[in-house]
């Protein structure tokens, strides 16, 4: 298992710091490939009126060409969103209706990159 960490520039909700181990590899119908991640500390959304936290979100790549499975350079930007389906794990293909963008944000290789929101 991958672990990485998660952290952003763009949202005041996710600029602490989050260990983010990769789960599952997953594509959208529309081939694009996106990561069931669970992150720690979890991510509290109730302004969406879901009343527990989240500790399992899904990473797109924000950026055309690259893909979550080649990263090459850090920070690797992402779409964090939340999955609206159940058990995403347990799926193969999922569509954008499958789920709900929370930010933008970053993966960087380590911890100190991330608190200090760290390029190159």
């Amino acid at each position: 298992m991958e672990t990485y960490y998660l952290s952003s520039l763009d949202s005041v909700k996710f600029s602490v710091t989050r260990k983010c181990e990769f789960l599952k590899r997953l594509r959208l119908d529309t081939g694009k490939e996106c990561v069931v991640v669970q992150v720690s500390p979890t991510v509290p959304l109730q302004e969406y009126n879901v009343a527990d936290d989240a500790d399992v979100l899904v990473l797109l790549s924000r950026h055309e060409g690259q893909d979550l499975s080649t990263m090459s350079t850090f920070p690797f930007f992402v779409f964090i969103t939340r999955p609206l389906i159940p058990n995403i794990e347990g799926a193969e293909t999922i569509t954008k209706n499958d789920l709900q963008i929370l930010a933008w944000g970053e993966i960087y290789r380590t911890r100190q990159d991330a608190d200090d929101h760290r390029f190159g």
